[in-house]
């Protein structure tokens, strides 16, 4: 909420030298992209809250005779979970800019300081970009909702149920693994190549029908690079040593691939599901990358925007994780 300068001033001076200083003189950040959303289908939605059903036929073939012994039940079992209202509020003062060596982006002779540099390259720069590495990082994977006290800010990693959270919450109802709860690996093995194994069991155990639906096994980047080290020295004789998409794949099953994802560090719950039941639901999702810049006092230049969003699963059934990380 504040314009930290005091280096800049301090190595070179308060003051602006008009000259060849200009956007290319400044490195931002690098903030990290949004990488496991990627692998979620957007679903906009006019509700805030995402209903679906889960519909399942039993057995109804049967060997013949005249009498007419009808079997079978068809069942209905609903899901629904909320999307989450998600926002950004940033405000600074520009004109603090303007005795310093990147006084160009205030040096305008215009009042509205909303029109000033500052703030296209404050909200494409950085405002943008950051919320991205916060909603990767923060939310969407360890974030377990609480709602902010009125008047504060609400504090990291607390504005939506993360997948970690999702998934928690459907073993519990014992809903997952076609409701057979967790496949069981234990922590991971000490050594690379057991991990490796351990991977490889945990794909087998998933049902043959959906294994064949499912594409990655994700987990964190560090158990993804045990798993590639641990490849490499099972399969010694004929793993190729450079990186290649072989490295990734699980020896029986090259459909599936392990993907580790910024998301997931320090987490050992690792999880796969069939794509299609990877959802996205989003409300007012254009007004995620469109911000409004407002001068609401003197000088002052805020910025916001809001919108609605989770990460879940259609049908929680279709859930296969192992039994790691889950209290």
């Amino acid at each position: 909420m504040s314009l930290v300068i005091t280096d800049i001033v301090t190595d070179f001076g308060a003051y602006y030298k008009p000259g060849s200083d200009n956007q290319k003189n400044l490195r931002k950040m690098l903030y990290k992209p949004s990488e496991t959303a990627a692998f979620f289908q957007p679903r906009p939605t006019e509700d805030t809250i995402w209903r679906g059903t889960f519909a399942s036929l039993t057995r109804v073939l049967q060997p013949f005779q005249k009498a007419f012994t009808p079997i079978s039940s068809l069942t209905f079992q609903p899901n629904s979970f909320d999307l989450y209202k998600l926002k950004i509020d940033a405000k600074e003062y520009p004109d603090e800019l303007e005795p310093s060596f990147v006084g160009f982006l205030a040096n305008m002779e215009e009042l509205d300081r909303t029109k000033w540099p500052f703030g296209r390259y404050w909200v494409e720069e950085h405002l943008l970009p950051k919320s991205v590495e916060d909603f990767e990082t923060l939310e969407c994977f360890a974030g377990v909702y609480a709602a902010p006290a009125p008047g504060v800010a609400g504090a990291a990693g607390t504005s939506m149920n993360g997948l970690r959270k999702v998934i928690r919450t459907y073993n519990t109802a014992g809903r997952t693994n076609l409701g057979d709860g967790a496949i069981v690996t234990g922590a991971a093995a000490g050594d690379d190549a057991d991990f490796c194994t351990q991977v490889e069991e945990f794909v087998a155990d998933i049902p043959s029908l959906f294994r064949s639906k499912i594409d990655h096994v994700f987990m964190s980047k560090a158990l993804e690079l045990k798993y590639k080290r641990g490849k490499r020295k099972k399969y010694a004789a004929y793993v190729n040593f450079i990186e290649s998409p072989g490295l990734y794949t699980i020896e029986d099953f090259p459909n599936v691939s392990v993907k580790g994802l910024e998301s997931h560090e320090g987490s050992g719950l690792y999880w796969a599901s069939p794509s299609i039941n990877r959802i996205n639901p989003k409300k007012k999702a254009a007004l995620k990358n469109t911000m409004v810049l407002k001068e609401f006092s003197a000088r002052e230049v805020s910025a916001y925007t809001d919108w609605w969003e989770c990460l879940n699963y259609e049908v929680p059934e279709f859930i296969f994780h192992n039994d790691q990380d889950l209290a």
